[in-house]
């Protein structure tokens, strides 16, 4: 590669908000002869997300009625997938049991879809969520092993990195571009790397602290070792953030420093919250391609969302129950509209992550993203035929653009695949009638 095209060179004024500056496309000088990896050496890395909306779908205006490839797209899956069918697959008619808990409604789902456990009250965070799972795999050599983002303003995460505590989110574009690309970030090619010393003494003071924390063990409760054991993770999460830090920041030609957001309207509006999604869903993008982090979670919107259109006074979580069902259209026609906003959104967020080149592929062919929600007809708070799309083909692991039945089979079954998928060592996922040992091998590449 030579010494012109080692340096970053960018092209101004497309993907809005933000980043409206963007790196050229990966160069043939770039990679191997066979486009699959970096020239220099090494894999393009694989990266998992989830992206999770609130309040369900329509299953008669949702649900393909064509199994396998070349799946047809009703109307509200076509709002979200149109020009991404071939990367996207459908899963359909998998459900959430609860294992005779109640069902804590818009809770239950979710909480079973991503932990394999019941939960026995709205606030039951029986274990870690399968992302952390996939997380301790794949996220332990960036700067952020995870990023949680919300774009309703709520600044909490479905992902859990143990029991009893959800991970805070972020749900400030600002903040986000402060945090990842502000102090630490560095785009690696332009320059001799020269460590920070202010780096290098946090990382000795923290080595310092570790020491004396392990003392402690043997002189605490085993539930005082549990809470301790929590925070020697976090710790540990810190010192690999600080030797990312005094590392050299690797070559990768589609990385660059975007401009930061100069306004941001986090209000309960429609427009608002699709407008602070789309510019987070860029800000991740970039993210992503300069190797911060490999694994996100985001959320659009909270299970009890309140977003609204203006001039309305209700929000859409309530008028789903204050709608009546019109029997002519077989729908919630205001409801509805949150929806398509919804998917709106789901599409933005792929034509961002599918606008990176990476070799013979995009950024999205290098990753799986994973999308749910809390139900399937909000009105009915069911634990049924709950939504789940998966987008991407994470490097060749999964096939994709495919419709596949669960035919009543639990949710659990996307979570041990996706496991299986990104190399976490687990043969069986879940509690009780939620527990599978049977992955989807439909999803799989080898399947």
């Amino acid at each position: 590669m030579s010494e012109k095209l080692s340096r970053r060179r960018v092209l101004h004024g497309m993907m809005g908000g933000a980043a409206v500056s963007v790196g050229l496309p990966y160069f043939d000088c770039l990679f191997n002869t066979n486009g699959t990896a970096l020239a220099q050496g090494g894999a393009f890395p694989v990266r998992f997300g989830t992206w999770f909306w609130g309040c369900g779908m329509n299953p008669a205006r949702w649900v393909p009625t064509i199994e396998g490839p070349g799946y047809d797209l009703p109307p509200e899956l076509a709002q979200g997938l149109t020009g991404f069918e071939s990367k996207v697959s459908v899963l359909s008619g998998f459900d959430t049991p609860v294992n005779g808990e109640n069902n804590h409604a818009h809770y239950s789902p979710p909480t079973v879809t991503l932990t394999g456990v019941a939960p026995t009250s709205p606030q039951h965070i029986p274990r870690s969520t399968f992302d952390v799972e996939i997380a301790n795999v794949i996220g332990t050599s960036t700067r952020f092993r995870v990023l949680d983002i919300t774009a309703d303003g709520q600044g909490q995460a479905w992902s859990a990195q143990s029991a009893g505590t959800r991970s805070p989110a972020e749900s400030s574009p600002i903040a986000l571009y402060q945090r990842v690309f502000g102090n630490g970030f560095q785009v690696g090619g332009m320059g001799p790397f020269v460590p920070d010393p202010a780096v290098m003494v946090r990382r000795s003071v923290l080595s310092s602290v570790m020491d004396q924390t392990r003392e402690l063990e043997n002189e605490l409760g085993s539930y005082d070792r549990q809470r301790l054991d929590q925070y020697f993770t976090s710790i540990r999460q810190l010192e690999n953030q600080l030797n990312v830090l005094l590392s050299e920041p690797p070559d990768l030609p589609a990385c660059f420093l975007p401009d930061a957001p100069k306004s941001e309207n986090l209000t309960q509006e429609i427009a608002h919250v699709v407008a602070t999604h789309n510019l987070m869903a860029e800000l991740l993008t970039i993210a992503l391609a300069c190797d911060q982090t490999r694994v996100f979670n985001m959320n659009l919107w909270r299970v009890f969302t309140d977003v609204r259109f203006p001039g309305e006074e209700v929000g859409y979580h309530q008028l789903t129950h204050d709608e009546f069902l019109d029997q002519s259209l077989g729908y919630q026609p205001r409801s509805q509209r949150f929806l398509v906003e919804a998917m709106n959104c789901w599409s933005h967020l792929l034509a961002q992550l599918d606008s990176i080149e990476e070799g013979d592929g995009t950024l999205l062919d290098h990753m799986a993203v994973f999308a749910h929600s809390c139900t399937e007809f909000p009105k009915d708070h069911g634990t049924k035929n709950i939504p789940l799309l998966v987008a991407g083909s994470a490097g060749g692991r999964l096939a994709s653009g495919r419709h596949i039945r669960g035919n009543g089979s639990p949710t659990s079954r996307a979570a041990l695949t996706l496991q299986q998928a990104f190399d976490v060592p687990v043969s069986t996922w879940g509690d009780r009638d939620i527990a599978t040992s049977s992955p989807i091998t439909e999803l799989l590449a080898s399947g």
